[in-house]
């Protein structure tokens, strides 16, 4: 059987789907991914192959939804006429799809094939979609929010029109269901798990040990200190006046702190680095959180799973709307604190670090879905599923 994923071009997205590629090649399948030149080693360590394409997204998405509305216009207007030709040339047995690319739709409805929809982030349905989870909250917020989905729905409607197929709204995109939804969430973190029926198989984190080189020095971790691990993701990292709160609040404490600051900080503008900090422009993810006692996070999805799989209580600092959603569910499932980040002071990250690192319940509630999410099946139960959807669909 040959599959093709189509996967929005940012680490949140495809770091879920390499497991499952990686255990549908050693199962004899054949597997071709869609992505920039940038994620050609991460997708051929699985043994999957990759058709690379120029995209806008990996330059910068924006902090606001105005500039990503922009960037991800342009992307489907750019990405489609690139690869469309080589998909159709591939002759795939069943597309794997990102619902965040918008123009997944068009392909699998003009080459008629199977589809499958694998999903980073929460399903949607007609009893729940993220606009109705950030409406609940107090004070909530979608600045611009209307205006870029209006905007979104008339590219995508001539981009539809230009491929003589019925038109697709970004809502309806969002909500399709497919035959097969692989959710990568344990059940118990979707809001409204109740009301998804037997097409939505949610297998929690996707994780397997990666196989990206790395130059980060694991031998000057601490041992006989509790870690505490920072990382804001590889989008919202460059916020310099956060790093130097995290110098004043943690640099005379006793944990060793690891910070991931990413690839565009200057490191000379933040002064001097208290001598229990390690600081990386790539960090190790899975490595540092088996063994971190707390983790301050940006709450992305990815991340998110991945402290949960591991049993690491969070602080959430939200760096866009999405992630507001998900510090909110991990706030009120007692997994930890969630900070504004326009209010986090020195004192009050502090603060939070440490009512995280020693309140009882918390404790108890994150190794209860760690238990939870280790036992949702990960990446073998949603390879199983894929290639028994690929046999029936046959």
């Amino acid at each position: 059987m040959r599959y093709s994923f189509l996967i929005l071009p940012a680490y949140g997205h495809v770091n879920p789907t390499l497991a499952i590629a990686q255990e549908l090649v050693a199962h004899g399948q054949e597997v071709i991914y869609y992505l920039p030149e940038a994620f050609r080693e991460a997708v051929e360590a699985t043994g999957a192959a990759i058709r690379s394409y120029e995209s806008r997204l990996l330059k910068g998405i924006g902090k606001v939804p105005s500039q990503r509305g922009e960037v991800m216009r342009e992307e489907m207007r750019q990405v489609l006429p690139q690869i469309m030709d080589r998909i159709r040339a591939d002759k795939p047995d069943v597309i794997l799809h990102d619902p965040m690319v918008l123009w997944s739709r068009i392909v699998i409805q003009l080459l008629q094939v199977p589809a499958i929809s694998l999903r980073p982030t929460y399903a949607m349905n007609e009893h729940f979609n993220m606009a109705s989870m950030l409406e609940s909250r107090p004070n909530h917020h979608l600045p611009g929010m209307k205006e870029v989905v209006e905007k979104t729905n008339e590219v995508l409607a001539e981009i539809c029109a230009s491929y003589h197929v019925p038109p697709v709204s970004f809502m309806e995109e969002m909500m399709y269901a497919e035959p097969l939804n692989i959710v990568f969430l344990p059940k118990a973190f979707q809001p409204e798990a109740q009301t998804f029926d037997e097409r939505f198989l949610f297998v929690g984190p996707s994780i397997a040990p990666r196989r990206q080189a790395s130059d980060f020095p694991l031998d000057q971790l601490n041992y006989d200190r509790p870690l505490l691990y920072v990382s804001l993701g590889t989008i919202f990292n460059t916020e310099s006046a956060f790093y130097k709160q995290c110098f004043e609040a943690f640099g005379e404490s006793d944990y060793q702190v690891v910070l991931s600051h990413g690839k565009h900080i200057d490191l000379s503008a933040l002064g001097p680095i208290p001598e229990n900090f390690l600081l990386s422009s790539y960090v190790p993810q899975l490595e540092i959180l088996e063994r971190a006692k707390v983790f301050v996070t940006h709450s992305g999805m990815n991340s998110t799973m991945e402290s949960l799989y591991y049993g690491v209580p969070m602080v959430a600092i939200p760096q866009m709307v999405e992630q507001e959603m998900t510090a909110q569910r991990i706030a009120e499932m007692g997994l930890g604190l969630a900070l504004e980040k326009d209010a986090v002071t020195s004192a009050g990250l502090r603060a939070a670090v440490e009512r995280v690192a020693n309140d009882v319940t918390i404790h108890e509630r994150v190794q209860q879905i760690k238990q939870y999410t280790r036992e949702s099946g990960g990446y073998k139960l949603a390879a199983e599923a894929i290639m028994q959807f690929a046999w029936q669909s046959r």
